[in-house]
């Protein structure tokens, strides 16, 4: 290892690369790679939280619906008083979303919330709790969606919210009988189905990933596929449905349809992975999205919401298969979507973890041969400088491949902008002695 110029370690990025990979949040402890959405965090709260948790009983649910409720038409009554074009309907107010103020916790709207969401998860009697639960997760995804949320609180609470039940879904799922498990998911998926999800694809798989819980034992698995499948179903409905809608202009500008940036945006999702039939491709539906829904029709709304949905979806799938048991299925199925970028970076840790350099020299040689722009989401910079160039000069040291390695590190030093030439000069040399 010797380079001339004292010690060189001419396996540096693929030590790197394995320790980063063996030591970081990529390797697990439960399962034989990688998950996205599961964190084992879920389970040691689920369980922390049981010294809590009593044989007690919850609020019924009317009463539940009464106390999320009255506060927040304590703030929609207090809306209608300031606002001058604020209209009194048979179902409430309704209000331009453009005159409203900025929500705000501070507000007060969501303790109703919670009040419900506190006395529900100190309670063993799942079913009545799960269904609180539900409601409060169902009319705080509407407030928000109802609301201008424009700093994104109402939107990071809900996310919170959506936490907080995945937590309690699990004790449900560790503690409770499968047939109420099964019930308990049920009332979940359903919630997570109705219209407050539908524009909202990250959030929506985050509450179907409630049965991921449910994935880790034989006897309550197809509760987690059967949310699976009633997700899919539904977007593929409501897309479909959307089709034959006409656009509305009204319905852009009412407060009673979601119509700010973050329900469909947020989930932050690459849509240029997809193809669309419409004029208009899935990048420039979500860029549209992002910059105001309202220039889109319902179909292309739709269009944008299944598309983000296909993508989000992808992540739930994998750890369904993970989570089970089905190691060759979880990693063929990260090899097949290697267009997706953290999907290709876990396939690529997989393969590192296990030392499998041929493999993955083949599996970068796919990636860009495919998608030849794509970068890395889930190593950072300082471990992979080059991105995929630098996981191919990781294979290529471990197996290696003088003349390859020396090729490249000439290429970069012909790149009179490259930042790293000294560090590319001592790998030169070393790979030349």
């Amino acid at each position: 290892m010797d380079s001339g110029q004292g010690s060189f370690n001419r396996r540096q990025d693929a030590d790197d690369l394995t320790d980063y990979v063996n030591n970081g949040w990529l390797s697990s402890n439960e399962f034989d790679g990688p998950t996205f959405l599961w964190n084992h965090m879920i389970r040691e709260a689920s369980r922390e939280g049981s010294d809590q948790r009593n044989d007690v009983p919850v609020a019924n649910l009317s009463d539940a619906d009464t106390v999320i409720n009255m506060p927040m038409q304590w703030y929609f009554d207090a809306l209608a008083s300031m606002v001058p074009t604020a209209e009194r309907t048979d179902t409430g107010v309704e209000i331009p979303r453009i005159d409203m103020p900025t929500f705000s916790l501070d507000s007060q709207a969501l303790s109703g919330v919670d009040a419900v969401v506190g006395n529900a998860v100190a309670s063993t009697r799942w079913l009545d709790a799960v269904g609180n639960l539900a409601k409060a997760v169902e009319m705080t995804a509407r407030f928000v969606g109802n609301v201008a949320d424009r700093d994104n609180e109402g939107f990071d609470y809900l996310k919170d919210l959506i936490q907080t039940v995945r937590v309690y879904m699990d004790a449900v799922a560790c503690n409770a009988d499968p047939m109420t498990g099964e019930q308990a998911l049920r009332m979940i998926t359903q919630v997570a189905c109705n219209e407050d999800f539908r524009l909202n694809a990250m959030q929506m798989v985050e509450l179907l990933s409630c049965g991921l819980s449910f994935a880790q034992w034989d006897d309550t698995r197809m509760f987690a596929y059967d949310a699976l499948n009633k997700g899919i179903a539904t977007m593929s409905d409501f897309a479909s449905s959307a089709s034959t809608l006409s656009n509305s202009a009204d319905d852009s500008n009412s407060r009673d349809i979601q119509t700010d940036s973050q329900p469909v945006a947020q989930a932050k999702t690459d849509l240029s992975l997809f193809e669309d039939d419409d004029s208009l491709s899935a990048e420039d539906l979500n860029n549209l999205a992002m910059l105001d829904p309202a220039l889109l029709s319902e179909k292309e709304i739709a269009q944008a919401a299944q598309n983000q949905f296909d993508h989000a979806v992808q992540f739930l799938r994998h750890d369904l298969l993970r989570i089970s048991g089905d190691i060759d299925e979880a990693d063929r199925f990260l090899r097949d979507n290697h267009t997706s970028e953290p999907l290709a970076d876990a396939y690529a840790a997989r393969l590192i973890a296990s030392e499998r350099w041929q493999d993955l020299l083949n599996f970068v040689d796919l990636v860009e041969r495919d998608t030849p722009n794509q970068t890395t989401v889930m190593f950072p910079e300082e471990v992979v400088p080059y991105e995929w160039e630098t996981i191919r000069e990781a294979a290529l040291e471990a197996l290696g491949r003088r003349d390859e390695l020396i090729a490249m590190y000439q290429e970069r030093l012909d790149d009179t902008y490259d930042p790293n030439t000294a560090l590319n000069h001592l790998k030169l040399q070393a790979w030349q002695d």
